[in-house]
């Protein structure tokens, strides 16, 4: 049984998803992409992820709503991954403020470049091109191996 589960939302690129698709091959974690979810049993976890790329300076509004609709079904224990153009970890402490106010238990935030073309972006080839690259992953599943040592997933 796995007891960890990522709910992620992954639009333009798929950056975050390449993130989760390499982590769930190191470790074994379910994960839900938002827009695909259906019926989950989220009794049999005991910590969710949400990961998401930054839209107009935050998570995907997937992310909030499903918040706001599954907060009392959800476990408590809870951990932030992002992807965005810039990657300097502004977005995800902001969505783990978010979640601590709303009563979670942060057990830390991983935010890393992905590649980014909104807007003005567009017309100068984007921001953040190749990421995430080997080196972000390789992060990624350090970080979630690191959250696994520390609480058991």
């Amino acid at each position: 049984m796995n007891k960890t589960v990522i709910i992620y939302a992954s639009i333009h690129h798929k950056n975050t998803e390449k993130l989760l698709t390499e982590i769930s091959k190191e470790i074994e974690i379910d994960i839900f992409n938002i827009n695909k979810i259906k019926e989950v049993d989220f009794s049999k976890y005991e910590t969710i992820g949400f990961a998401s790329g930054i839209y107009m300076g935050k998570f995907h509004q997937s992310i909030y709503t499903f918040l706001e609709n599954h907060e009392a079904d959800i476990p408590k224990k809870t951990f932030v991954l992002c992807t965005s153009g810039i990657g300097k970890g502004r977005y995800a402490k902001k969505f783990s403020s978010y979640l601590q106010d709303k009563g979670f238990e942060v057990l830390g935030a991983f935010e890393c470049k992905g590649f980014d073309t909104y807007g003005l972006f567009k017309f100068f080839g984007g921001l953040a091109k190749g990421h995430p690259n080997t080196k972000d992953i390789e992060n990624a599943v350090a970080f979630v191996k690191n959250l696994e040592a520390k609480t058991p997933m």
